[in-house]
This record gives C-alpha cells, structure tokens and sequence, in this order.
C-alpha cells in the first residue's frame, strides 16, 4: 500500500471563526480552544502553543532563522502505535521495518497534512503561519531541522525531556510524533513541565550503540552532554531502532493506564 493511501482527505471543513489581526484576551482563548477541536477531529492526539520568546536564543543556534521571526508555535501531536513500537527489533532492514514504514510514512506524513491544513485556517484569518514538517527537510550535516519539534512541545507544556532526549507525555510516553505551526498569532501558551527520570537508565541500558549518557535533562546543557547524535545517527542509517521509545516505561505505563479504562 502506498503512502498515498494514508492522507488525510481534504478539503477539511473550517471552524467559522471571524478573527482580525487583534485578538482579545477571552477571544484569543476561543480561538485557541476552537483549533484544539479542529486538529483533534482530524486525527491530533495532543495539541499546546508555546511561546517562543524564552527560547529565543536556542532557536538563533539550532535552527533556521527562519523560525525566529515567530513568536508562537502550535505544536501537534499524533500517537504511535503500540503494537508496532514493541514488535519490530532494531536490527531489521530500514526497507523492510513495519515501524520505519508507519512512523514516517504513515504518522509524519498524516501530521504534516494537518500542519499544513492548520497553517492555511490561519492566514485565511489574516495571520502569519508557516508548517515545519515533522521529519524532512533535514540537514544530516548538523543533524537539526527547521525547528525542533521538541522545543515547542514542551514549551507548550505537553511534556517533558527525558534521559533519552525524547519528549514523554503523560499520555503515551515518547509514543508519539510532533509537528509544529509557527505563528504570529497571539494565542495564549501553556507552561513547561519539568519531571525527572530520577535513577531509571533502562533506555540508557538497552540502547544498541549507547548512545546516551544517564544525564537528566537541563536546558543549559548543550545535547552532546546527554546524547551523543553520532552514534545514534549512523546506526539508523542502515536500522529503524526505536529501542529508547518501545522500552521506555512511562510508554508501558500510559498503555496500562489505557487499558484499564478501556469500554
């Protein structure tokens, strides 16, 4: 099946919302709650807007400059699914992983439809919306994109940074993609979470070319302190891996908790 198969259709139908280029307190929230709906009736599992104001530094360093001239990021979430994260090993063939498959093809390609459909409600409303693609472009040489996803997540409060330098929800652990909308609409942000992994080291331990470095997380520190990228670069090359997001167990947690309350 190709990747075709899997798009979202369009055209969506789009809140009908009369908004200029200022937004009141109360409306900017109406509006922030009416997008919330919107993505997540096509298909977003979570959804925040950061302010990009306190990472303004980060993003001159790591990142395209493009993206410093945005005040706001909606981010966007989009599960991945469980029984493909714990059934594939990291040793298989890339062109044969049913996990490479379905997180590039199938997750990233849905977000990067949404993220784009979400940027064309925004300027339609008259403001500035630019979609940054969950995985592609990419530079391989610095090994960073547009923006990182992560950076807006968790400025929005969606999560935190763990040891393995992935982002983990409350929700489904580090099983899920982000995307992100970059905006110069002044809607309102959520706040930060800052958890720890305390002395937990099993995506340390089961890493295949131990990549990571049993750091916690500190936005001071430069990455290389926690992750070494290289390693964890090259492997993937040739492998799909996902080792740190299919043993991490704030995902087996979060999985446990949705079955519980299963119908």
């Amino acid at each position: 099946m190709s990747s075709k198969d899997y798009r979202i259709k369009f055209p969506f139908s789009y809140p009908k919302i009369k908004i200029g280029r200022k937004i009141m307190s109360s409306g900017a929230q109406n509006v922030a709650k009416q997008l919330e709906a919107f993505c997540k009736q096509k298909g977003a599992d979570l959804f925040g807007i950061a302010d990009l104001k306190p990472a303004s530094a980060f993003l001159a360093s790591h990142g395209d400059p493009i993206a410093m001239g945005f005040p706001r990021a909606i981010s966007i979430g989009m599960q991945v699914n469980d029984m493909i994260v714990e059934n594939h090993t990291p040793e298989e063939p890339r062109g044969k992983s049913l996990y490479w498959h379905h997180v590039y093809e199938v997750v990233s390609a849905s977000l990067n439809f949404l993220t784009y459909d979400m940027s064309r409600w925004l300027t339609r409303h008259g403001w500035d919306a630019l979609p940054v693609p969950a995985s592609m472009p990419y530079d391989l040489k610095k090994r960073q994109g547009v923006i990182s996803h992560k950076l807006p997540a968790h400025l929005a409060g969606l999560g935190w940074i763990g040891k393995n330098c992935l982002l983990l929800t409350q929700e489904f652990g580090p099983r899920i993609r982000f995307a992100s909308v970059l905006t110069d609409a002044p809607l309102p942000v959520g706040q930060t979470k800052d958890k720890k992994c305390g002395k937990c080291r099993i995506c340390i331990d089961a890493c295949p070319v131990k990549a990571f470095t049993n750091v916690e997380f500190s936005p001071l520190d430069a990455v290389d302190v926690r992750f070494d990228a290289a390693k964890c670069s090259e492997y993937r090359s040739k492998h799909p891996c996902g080792i740190c997001v299919a043993s991490c167990p704030i995902g087996n947690t979060a999985k446990k908790r949705r079955r519980d309350t299963r119908i």
